[in-house]
């Protein structure tokens, strides 16, 4: 990948400052899709010629499972009917039952998820230049999920764990723009205008035994790597931790991250993966598919990304 762009050091104790960078107004003041504009009919074709062996890999958590790591809540799952009823009297007309169930959860937090471009703002400016006012208690009058496109697109995997030989990267270990370069050169891959880049950390792995470390200090990209990000033209950065952004913020900040990448670029992050199987395959390069539930004004939604080999 040629950027032009070499990555700045802060010097000890310095606060990064927001990288120089922006998407505001690249596809008109209306705008409202962001780094999704990057994916075009063309680009779709071409991902459609990367599977190989037609092998289907599941990148999501499994709603309603306990071992699924998670903030918040966990989602409520219940029946609205079931054979329970017809056993005490329901009809059955020509015999025939049917089940129904209902449920209910944070768009954010306790599942695989994709945020809207509307999600973070600071400065009372999202995306664009569109005022907070946006922000409503019905939901976004602008930058709402719906406004996101369908992901069919060129993924890559970038697993820093595997790299490194861990099975997860240690606790607040933020990844640099250098280490996505060293295993982008080790895969022979380079980074194309609307790509969907999916980071492996391992940090789901400490779910089961460390439930409370889980939710610390945890591995994840800073500003130099999103910015790395940025300059190749992604449209969507995903990770298998509970935020994409490493954590302890730097000093002076509050997620840098979200607010570069979402804000100023309007790149989609997509958080809470499960990377493990796709990192068994030992692919770099898959068709990424992936589509939120269009529901207006809201601020993220769940989605079953998926990998096709």
């Amino acid at each position: 990948m040629s950027t032009g762009w070499t990555p700045r050091a802060a010097a000890d104790g310095e606060t990064p400052a927001r990288p120089e960078f922006t998407n505001w107004g690249r596809w008109g003041d209306a705008d409202e899709s962001g780094a999704g504009n990057h994916i075009t009919p063309t680009s779709i074709l071409a991902a459609l010629r990367l599977p190989q062996t037609g092998e289907v890999v599941a990148l999501s958590q499994v709603i309603g499972d306990r071992h699924a790591p998670r903030n918040g809540a966990p989602p409520q799952h219940f029946m609205l009917n079931d054979a329970g009823d017809y056993l005490a009297g329901a009809k059955a007309p020509q015999g025939f039952q049917a089940a129904a169930d209902h449920i209910s959860m944070a768009t954010h937090g306790a599942v695989t998820h994709l945020d809207a471009i509307g999600h973070v703002w600071y400065g009372d400016t999202l995306y664009n230049g569109y005022s907070h006012v946006a922000v409503r208690s019905s939901g976004l009058r602008k930058l709402g999920i719906d406004k996101a496109p369908a992901f069919l697109t060129r993924g890559v995997l970038i697993d820093v764990a595997g790299h490194r030989g861990v099975d997860h990267l240690d606790p607040g270990y933020e990844i640099t723009a250098a280490d996505l370069q060293e295993v982008l050169d080790v895969s022979g891959t380079t980074l194309e205008r609307g790509d969907a880049v999916l980071i492996r950390t391992g940090w789901i792995n400490v779910w089961e035994s460390e439930e409370i470390a889980y939710h610390g200090d945890r591995p994840g990209i800073g500003l130099d790597a999103s910015e790395f990000l940025a300059r190749a033209d992604v449209s969507l950065v995903g990770a298998d931790n509970s935020g994409v952004e490493v954590l302890p913020w730097a000093p002076g900040t509050v997620c840098p991250v979200h607010q570069f990448l979402i804000r100023d670029c309007a790149i989609y992050l997509l958080e809470f993966l499960d990377l493990e199987e796709l990192s068994a395959t030992g692919r770099a390069e898959f068709l990424f598919i992936a589509s939120p539930l269009r529901i207006r004004g809201a601020t993220g939604s769940p989605i079953a990304p998926v990998a096709v080999l």
